[in-house]
């Protein structure tokens, strides 16, 4: 019988740092949010868009909702690095940061289960 004690974990993980976060959201919210958006309008068609602009956007061409995406996504980056400074002043951004990483997560997720619930079995 061995008496060796448990290799230990880590004390703390690694925590991320600003560019990753910013990158997570830019790339979660444009492009995650985008292809999830083109699986579930496979399926359902633009009548199950719930979003105005988008619908409209799709209803004339749909590379104009990757134009404006892109280019949310490009002003966003460019924001969020250009204010560095101001955000990592707040308290607990990487906690804000995250969250919004998270919740475009979640809207991924349910673009998702749209796409699956709506898919011919």
């Amino acid at each position: 019988m061995s008496t060796s004690s448990p290799s230990r974990l880590p004390a703390r993980l690694h925590r991320p740092g600003y560019v990753e976060l910013v990158f997570a959201i830019v790339f979660v919210w444009g492009t995650g949010d985008l292809f999830s958006t083109f699986a579930a309008l496979h399926f359902t068609g633009i009548w199950a868009e719930t979003n105005p602009l988008v619908r409209t956007l799709l209803a004339h061409h749909p590379l104009l909702l990757v134009a404006l995406k892109g280019a949310v996504m490009l002003v966003v980056g460019l924001v969020l690095f250009r204010y560095q400074a101001a955000v990592e002043q707040l308290p607990r951004w990487r906690l804000l940061l995250g969250g919004l990483a998270g919740v475009g997560t979640g809207v991924v997720a349910v673009n998702l289960y749209v796409a699956l619930a709506a898919a011919p079995v």
